[in-house]
């Protein structure tokens, strides 16, 4: 995001760059204009576009007359056509493939099974030797079944009767498992053989019902009742029966899944979605006349065929309404950007800003979008208060106020000109962004709950029962706009930490964590540079004070002090405040080793507090705290030993130069506090001539031609340092020295 922000928003040093650079940020400016627009005015559906602002609703009287301007079919609403859904998809019957080969192959293999009974009775005279040759080669047969078949009796009439009632079996079809397939309510079947619809049986059509099927369980069942009604008196062979036929039961009928999904995408299909038709000049609703569920349909599907019809048949009623709303939204955008032009310039000029702005703005269209028109919601749902917190907290209370104003006109256009609900948003919103602008820790989030909860079920009780909504309904609302208060600033806490960091934004309350002095970096300093540290803390008392003074961002300039010269833990024993008791280093060093050195404080700086994830406007304390000040002790001191003028631009800070009045505030605080040290006899009148001597030397410098700052504010800063300088150099009275005791 830091790359992102520096692409759009560096300055570029050359003058053809700079025209580059500006034709680049308007066109970002306008795309991001066009997009915000489009995306309003196309994500809500077209039929609220082109419905009557006095559509009526249900229960109502009609207030006009309202004839059909062209012939259109009635449609069916969604419960309608799901309703028919339903029922096409009730009566859809299970599709079997009959494999006439299964029920063949199963025949075929009694027969054989019945040649070896033969065979094997004609092997042997002893009958306990035929009964353990039917052991060996039948094993899965009962004792029962077996004592039958070899005793040798009855035995034409045993496989007569057992292929007549497997052949009467799988001529009506047998499945694996009736209860494990997809049957409807209507619980009808089809079995194919081939391509043609049949029952195998002349005694079914080709359509019957689930309980007409066999399953395996069904089948033996049958095959069990059928060899009782036949030999009933004659337990030994029905027994025999029922054991063998039971060994050559196979299912012969197939799930034909294809077949059963293009059969229901056919009839699915065939839904009609219109069960009426007006006639051009037919009366719809006469006035006065009170709107039933049938006329509301009938309006309903006025509405939708004029976006059907579109440019083909009626062109103008299709543009016009689509040409409105995209003036309305764009007026009310334009209106917002115009607030944003002549009342905060530094916000208009910043795209990234303009980007969260709008990206604010799109969320919560889309969340009005999805509660309204997806999930048919209360519109007393829509939290609308989250942008207004939002966007107080990100930018300002005058932000925060504009973007409610335009987001709760927003929503009323986009909504059918319910301008009800353009009311009671702003309403709300006002008193989230006046309830938060104070807040600089997250545990205050409670008071905006309150505000907006008591704003929410006041303006909807009075207002619903304005409309003289029943009791019931009043309450319900009540409780949604309850719900919506309790919710928005949760949601809000939530979102805080997304937009910080994808838009690099710094908070108060980011920064109240930022100022704690126990932060690694900070703790780093205290113990690694303590001079250093002290020196921050003062610069930090200096930076606020001025900032107070004009107005500025008090806690932005006391934690960007504290961090603006972090870098100087890598090398501490090289800069005169750390150096206690010590020969100073540089005298060893030449002049353009030395100037390295203090220039390096900075670029490591800046890549230790990106490491530690301080936030840009941080970062930019560290970067433009010096500008690009001359170091003059080694440039004069490279002069002495024979350098040319020529090189003094390698004894300058690199910069940026000051772009914000809190930055050039710790530029002059931290320039003040370092040349107070060398006052011999730090008296007021000499301190206050210092301060205005060194804010002087960086204004003709130019190292304050971007920070905006004005003269007016350049005294307040220099009337602000001198209490705090005093303070810092304040005489002390000499304390005796205890006297010493007598014996």
């Amino acid at each position: 995001m830091r790359d992102f922000r520096k692409s759009i928003l560096s300055r570029p040093n050359s003058e053809k760059n700079g025209r580059d650079h500006q034709i680049l940020t308007r066109v970002i400016r306008v795309v991001l204009a066009l997009v915000t627009t489009s995306i309003i005015v196309f994500l809500f559906p077209f039929s609220s576009i082109y419905q009557s602002l006095h559509f009526p609703s249900v229960g109502s009287i009609s207030e006009e007359e309202i004839i059909a301007p062209f012939t259109f079919p009635v449609l069916k609403s969604k419960e309608e056509l799901e309703e028919d859904r339903k029922l096409v998809l009730a009566n859809l019957p299970v599709i079997f493939d009959f494999d006439q080969k299964k029920g063949d192959s199963a025949i075929a293999s009694v027969g054989d099974f019945l040649c070896k009974v033969d065979s094997i009775n004609k092997s042997s005279q002893i009958p306990e030797s035929r009964r353990r040759d039917f052991r060996r080669t039948f094993p899965y047969l009962e004792e029962e079944g077996i004592l039958f078949l070899s005793s040798n009796r009855d035995l034409d009439i045993f496989g007569s009767n057992l292929l007549a009632i497997l052949k009467e079996l799988y001529q009506v079809g047998t499945v694996q498992d009736i209860e494990s397939l997809p049957f409807n309510e209507s619980g009808k079947a089809i079995i194919l053989n081939g391509s043609k619809e049949t029952a195998g049986s002349a005694k079914f059509s080709g359509t019957f019902d689930k309980d007409e099927l066999l399953d395996l369980s069904r089948a033996r069942e049958r095959l069990l009742s059928l060899a009782m009604v036949k030999f009933e008196d004659d337990r030994l062979l029905v027994k025999a029966l029922y054991e063998v036929g039971n060994r050559f039961l196979v299912p012969n009928l197939t799930l034909n899944q294809k077949e059963m999904e293009n059969r229901k995408q056919e009839v699915l299909s065939s839904i009609t979605k219109q069960k009426g038709l007006i006639i051009k000049g037919e009366i719809i609703v006469a006035k006065g006349q009170r709107v039933t569920k049938t006329d509301w349909d009938k309006l309903s599907s006025l509405e939708k065929a004029r976006v059907e019809s579109g440019l083909k048949s009626h062109p103008w009623h299709f543009l016009l309404p689509l040409f409105g709303r995209i003036f309305f939204v764009g007026a009310i955008l334009l209106g917002l950007a115009l607030f944003l032009y002549f009342i905060k310039k530094e916000i208009f000029y910043d795209n990234a800003k303009l980007l969260m702005i709008s990206s604010i703005i799109i969320l919560e269209m889309v969340i009005a979008y999805l509660i309204l028109f997806k999930w048919h919601l209360s519109e007393y749902l829509i939290p609308i208060t989250i942008a207004s917190m939002l966007l107080t907290v990100l930018l300002d209370l005058e932000v925060g106020l504009i973007s409610t104003f335009a987001l709760s006109l927003l929503l009323g256009i986009v909504n059918l000109f319910d301008f009800k609900l353009a009311f009671i948003s702003i309403v709300a919103g006002t008193l989230a962004c006046y309830s938060i602008k104070e807040v600089t820790h997250r545990y205050r989030f409670y008071r905006p709950m309150l505000f907006i909860s008591f704003a929410y079920v006041v303006f909807i009780y009075f207002t619903e029962s304005l409309k003289l909504s029943s009791p019931g309904a009043v309450l319900t609302l009540s409780g949604y706009g309850l719900f919506n208060g309790l919710i928005s600033p949760i949601l809000t806490i939530g979102l805080l930490p997304i937009f910080e960091s994808i838009f690099d934004v710094t908070t108060d309350i980011t920064l109240l964590e930022l100022s704690d002095l126990n932060r690694p970096l900070l703790k780093r300093l205290a113990l690694e540079a303590p001079g250093t540290y002290h020196h921050s803390i003062i610069v930090a008392n200096l930076a606020e004070a001025a900032a107070k003074a004009i107005g500025a961002n008090v806690l932005l300039a006391r934690v960007g002090a504290y961090y603006h010269d972090i870098g100087k833990i890598e090398k501490p024993e090289y800069f005169v405040e750390n150096q206690t008791g010590t020969k100073n280093k540089h005298e060893k060093l030449s002049p353009s080793m030395s100037a390295l050195i203090l220039e390096s404080h900075v670029k490591e700086g800046a890549e230790m507090a990106q490491e530690a994830n301080l936030p840009k406007s941080v970062v930019d304390f560290i970067q433009e705290h010096h500008g690009t000040t001359l170091m003059s002790y080694f440039y004069n001191k490279a002069l002495e030993q024979g350098a040319t003028q020529e090189l003094i631009d390698e004894y300058r800070y690199p910069g940026p130069k000051p772009r914000s009045k809190e930055t050039a505030i710790v530029m002059l605080a931290d320039a003040v506090e370092a040349a107070s040290r060398t006052l011999d006899d730090p008296k007021p009148s000499r301190i206050k001539s210092l301060i205005k001597k060194i804010i002087d030397s960086k204004l003709q410098a130019g190292e304050l031609a971007d920070s905006n700052l004005t003269f007016r504010e350049l005294s307040a800063i220099q009337q602000s340092f001198l209490p705090v300088l005093i303070s810092v150099f304040h005489p002390r009275i000499e304390y005796p020295e205890p006297a010493e005791k007598t014996v």
